[in-house]
């Protein structure tokens, strides 16, 4: 009989744990998108999360619609005049719809992402300055 109370209580403290893992922090993590749009038909759409504690930044992108196969994918930043811009790759060789990645952060990288200075640009063969692009903006905590 006690071992069924242990496995019921077991089951039930588990049960309530969702996106939790041992050994991750107890913090609020920022949420993030950006709407990827282009001169073409091509739209895609990108979230994130970033864990601050870790300074771990993961995300899903989505697309559809390109004129060309992608040649790169990345979030720049900042967007200030005159200011070299913090590439992140998303990655070099995206194969197949849905693309989730995470990278780790710089402190500089993680303060410009939590004040909206950064966006994601895909390049293609069609056009290599990027096909999309769109701002990363802050959805909430």
């Amino acid at each position: 009989m006690n071992g069924i109370k242990v496995l019921l209580a077991a089951s039930v403290l588990l049960g309530g744990c969702g996106g939790f893992y041992p050994g991750d922090p107890v913090e609020t993590k920022p949420r993030f998108a950006a709407s990827l749009a282009s001169e073409s038909t091509a739209r895609g759409r990108l979230t994130a999360n970033y864990s601050p504690s870790r300074r771990l930044l993961s995300w899903d992108l989505r697309y559809a619609g390109l004129s060309s196969p992608i040649t790169w994918a990345e979030f720049r930043g900042p967007d200030i005049e005159g200011a070299d811009s913090a590439i992140v790759p998303i990655n070099d060789q995206i194969e197949g719809n849905r693309h989730p990645g995470g990278a780790t952060l710089t402190d500089r990288q993680a303060a410009d992402l939590e004040a909206g200075r950064w966006y994601v640009v895909i390049k293609t063969e069609k056009y290599p300055s990027g096909e999309l692009k769109g701002p990363v903006v802050g959805t909430g905590r």
